[in-house]
């Protein structure tokens, strides 16, 4: 994708059809899908929640016969040695580029067919990628994210088409690819768990429970990523699941112009990873429920020290099953005995763990640990 390159088709007038939106209905769309070969390009993000999804997406599409490149932001010899991009090696197959996807100069040499783009939150960070890829890429696939919704505690499940939030970059960067008619499609992902993560996300728990901790949970403490008002939900996805249905996009141009919650079909509440964890651990877990606004440790959606919102944050992902014909293989339950035992073969129960905020908290609740 060399800026010479796009540059000479830009100027030639080369332009790709957006058609294939005008599918309608399930059966049509998944019969617009193409069996075919694309050269893939994965831009994936240096760290957080979402890094570990290029490795995993990457196995997807080459297990389909793809040719793929993950051009990974950052710098090489500060972000190789650890995860999720110490296993880049380990893929037959994979070629790995690093560089900026801000900086032209640093891009691989393409074309390609499909871009990913699991890189860019706002449009500042995305715009010179997609003004790299018009006129050249068949599917431009946006991987933004389900934060983008505005928050509904009286129907908290969102659907795609719920109301957004205006000042989300996501949002902007989507009008922004509807504006210079990309034929792209957007998926908006919740929590991830799984291999190679670079951020925490049930590992929170086990480090409090197998070292007979308490856990302290924000109010009301049942925090499902879907559910009622008086119970904090949460859907925890797997990413291998995140992986499958975004490599169900090559091909299918029907899926065009559209939006898809990337998220398990289940919910748990926070007291449930709890249970979930200790269970697994063979203990019985000592869950504090409490307020962070009154133990001065948090407020608005957000409490210092845990990995989680204060809200709820759950969606459906009904559409993808029913357009894409993708369906989840994991659940968090049956997940959880392989994910407690990655977290001892680290060796993570003998390393040291900052537990001030929560001495804090527990201070306020006058528990002790």
């Amino acid at each position: 994708m060399a800026l010479a390159q796009l540059g000479s088709r830009r100027a030639a007038g080369v332009r790709v059809s957006a058609r294939g939106h005008a599918v309608r209905g399930a059966a049509s769309r998944r019969s617009a899908v193409v069996v075919r070969a694309d050269k893939c390009l994965i831009v994936n993000t240096k760290g957080g929640g979402h890094a570990f999804i290029g490795l995993h997406l990457a196995k997807e599409l080459l297990a389909k016969g793809h040719d793929v490149t993950i051009f990974n932001d950052g710098d090489q010899a500060k972000l190789s040695a650890k995860a999720p991009f110490k296993e880049y090696g380990s893929v037959r197959g994979l070629k790995v580029h690093w560089g900026s996807p801000v900086d032209y100069s640093t891009y691989p040499e393409g074309p390609f067919d499909v871009v990913y783009d699991n890189n860019g939150k706002d449009l500042d960070s995305c715009k010179p990628l997609i003004d790299a890829a018009k006129g050249m890429c068949k599917h431009y696939v946006f991987v933004a994210s389900a934060g983008a919704y505005k928050a509904n505690n009286i129907e908290p499940m969102h659907f795609e088409g719920d109301e957004r939030k205006s000042s989300a970059g996501h949002v902007t960067v989507e009008k922004y690819l509807e504006a210079e008619g990309l034929p792209y499609t957007v998926f908006q992902p919740l929590y991830i768990y799984g291999p190679h993560t670079a951020k925490d996300c049930e590992q929170w728990f086990v480090d409090r429970i197998i070292r007979d901790r308490p856990v302290p949970i924000p109010t009301p403490g049942v925090q499902l990523v879907t559910l009622s008002h008086m119970l904090l939900l949460v859907t925890l996805s797997h990413v291998e699941d995140v992986a499958s249905m975004l490599a169900a996009v090559p091909g299918n141009s029907a899926a065009i112009r559209q939006h898809y919650n990337i998220c398990s079909d289940r919910q748990i509440s926070f007291t449930g990873i709890a249970k979930a964890v200790g269970k697994a651990l063979g203990k019985e877990p000592r869950i504090v429920l409490y307020s962070p606004e009154e133990v001065g440790t948090g407020k608005s959606g957000k409490a210092e020290g845990f990995p989680f919102r204060t809200i709820h944050f759950c969606a459906s992902s009904d559409k993808a099953k029913r357009e894409l014909g993708w369906k989840p293989k994991h659940t968090f339950l049956e997940d959880v005995p392989a994910l407690v035992r990655d977290y001892t073969a680290a060796g993570r129960q003998h390393k040291d763990v900052d537990f001030s905020v929560d001495d804090k908290i527990l201070s306020a609740m006058r528990v002790y640990a």
